[in-house]
């Protein structure tokens, strides 16, 4: 009896060991809140303590518990070679619990998923997908089309798309979809193609000189400073989908006020949403520093609504998109993070035709804030400003009661 006990525990050990290590985890929805997409993200290091350990060089599988595979992807997050981050999205119900099982293997050996979220940066006129450039010194969209496609980097998912122009204007430009497949890789490759109606979209903002969609600055004193040209401006593809996509726009020995700054925006997008995201972070703060976003001055208006009380969102809903159509156009962010709203002076040299949002910064964290984008011709229903709202709002709500992991 006691060398069949041995002869088992044997084989428990080599399976153990083996490839075939499989943890069960457990997606809690703790309010009657419908979740579809919910984001979720579970860390290397919570699979690694469920399983003694991921086999190395394996990725993740995600099945429900009746075998079937839900689209997933492990991302390396900090460029070490190895992935540290499980991403997924779940369809919750009103206080729903799922287990999923989470299985190890090749890459290779992952089903190829629908793409739901995407990047592009490429060169012009070859168009040839960047992963580094320096950020141009130009002031105007002549030069920048000449230098890259779409002028910069963008990032979209089966709902919206964004840009960035990557020069010292720094804006931020939308792409209003009518599609859900990505479609980016081929828009701008004829320069301004894109400000003319197709049938997946067009670039519906008109930018200017504003902070447009959700651009930066930085209030120091009781100055505000675009966050322009550094001496090092840099992009990075972190992760291109097929369910998130991240870049990060780096801004090093940046000057502003008689300081110097570092700074970067992690932004990301995901299947499903009708926003980016933006995580930024500042060193060589002083303490007289805050965050500036904003949204481009097109609407007579600003809405602000409290939805809960950890969010609070700003507001533009008119039309005020590209053609004329209805367009609404909004900030979200943490209540506690939330000073002031600042309104731009309609002409001058600096940011001008802004709502501005005031943030807190934080030196051990990043400040953020989603920015969103309801066209409606991607849904008609944008069309009405409750709805646009409501939008919003049912996102804060979900952000306020997370989903628990086990």
């Amino acid at each position: 009896m006691k060398h069949i006990w041995i002869f088992f525990m044997a084989l428990f050990m080599m399976v153990s060991c083996g490839g075939n290590k499989e943890a069960v985890i457990t997606i809690e929805n703790p309010v009657a809140l419908d979740r579809p997409d919910e984001p979720v993200t579970i860390e290397r290091t919570h699979l690694d303590s469920l399983v003694s350990g991921v086999p190395e060089g394996k990725v993740p599988l995600v099945k429900n518990m009746q075998g079937d595979v839900i689209p997933s992807q492990a991302d390396d997050l900090n460029k070490d070679g190895q992935w540290d981050e499980l991403f997924l999205l779940v369809n919750l119900k009103p206080n729903e619990s799922k287990q999923l099982k989470v299985s190890f293997v090749s890459p290779e050996a992952l089903p190829k998923f629908i793409q739901r979220a995407n990047v592009r940066f490429a060169n012009y006129p070859k168009h040839k997908e960047l992963d580094y450039a320096k950020r141009l010194r130009s002031t105007d969209s002549p030069s920048t089309q000449h230098a890259f496609q779409m002028e910069g980097p963008a990032w979209e998912n089966d709902k919206v798309g964004f840009r960035n122009y990557y020069d010292a204007r720094n804006g931020m430009d939308i792409f209003g979809k009518r599609v859900s497949r990505m479609v980016l890789d081929s828009v701008g490759l004829v320069p301004h193609s894109y400000h003319v109606l197709k049938d997946w979209g067009m670039d519906i903002l008109k930018v200017g000189n504003s902070l447009g969609a959700g651009a930066i600055a930085l209030m120091v004193e009781d100055s505000v400073y675009r966050v322009d040209l550094p001496k090092e401006g840099t992009y990075e593809r972190v992760s291109d989908g097929p369910l998130r996509a991240v870049i990060k726009l780096g801004y090093y020995g940046w000057k502003a006020g008689g300081n110097v700054y570092d700074i970067v925006d992690e932004i990301s997008i995901w299947g499903g949403t009708n926003f980016y995201r933006s995580n930024i972070t500042v060193k060589g703060l002083t303490g007289h520093e805050s965050l500036i976003t904003g949204i481009v001055h097109h609407c007579d208006s600003l809405i602000i609504d409290e939805p809960n009380d950890k969010y609070v969102f700003f507001a533009t809903h008119c039309n005020q998109a590209y053609e004329g159509e209805k367009l609404g156009m909004a900030i979200l962010v943490k209540s506690d993070d939330f000073i002031t709203t600042i309104n731009a002076p309609e002409t001058g040299n600096g940011i001008v035709n802004t709502y501005m949002v005031d943030l807190k910064l934080h030196e051990d964290n990043p400040t953020f804030y989603c920015f969103y984008s309801g066209w409606e011709k991607q849904d008609p229903r944008f069309a009405d400003v409750d709805f646009f709202k409501n939008v919003i709002a049912d996102d804060a709500n979900r952000m306020a009661n997370p989903v628990v992991v086990k």
